[in-house]
């Protein structure tokens, strides 16, 4: 079973690219996949791969993802930075934090929604310019294994 999903996970990794914000490359995922397999398990695995520190951006066009990002950033303990929308499409920026260095736990119930900004993209490089020899963006580290 594991092999199956990093083998998905390896697919659904081909819609990654790296963005430059504040004079630093930052990886960002579009989260999509089956029906049935929710996208913070996507995200979820990505964000493991990351240094404490280090930042990701997720984006996706589902309806019900800005809940679900917030909770999930607060039941782990990382920081949601930023939350964009540009069309139908959200993205979210995450700062990851180490085990000591994890916010604490909030009541779900009383979370609010993050407010979103309202962003537009500009996608300046030509098609496979960023993508290193496995179709992953080219970089000093991978976010999968080999």
């Amino acid at each position: 079973m594991g092999h199956h999903f990093k083998k998905l996970l390896r697919c659904i990794s081909g819609k990654t690219r790296l963005v430059r914000q504040n004079n630093q490359l930052i990886p960002e995922v579009e989260l999509t996949g089956p029906a049935l397999l929710p996208k913070v398990i996507i995200a979820r695995y990505f964000m493991d791969r990351i240094q404490p520190g280090g930042q990701i951006i997720f984006r996706s066009d589902d309806i019900d993802i800005p809940w679900e990002m917030e909770h999930m950033c607060n039941r782990l303990g990382h920081d949601l930075m930023e939350v964009g929308r540009e069309g139908k499409t959200y993205f979210f920026t995450l700062r990851i934090r180490g085990r000591e260095d994890r916010l604490p736990l909030q009541d779900p119930y009383r979370l609010r929604l993050s407010p979103q900004n309202t962003i537009e993209t500009i996608d300046v490089a030509p098609p496979g310019r960023l993508d290193g020899p496995s179709g992953l963006p080219a970089g000093p580290r991978r976010l999968l294994d080999e």
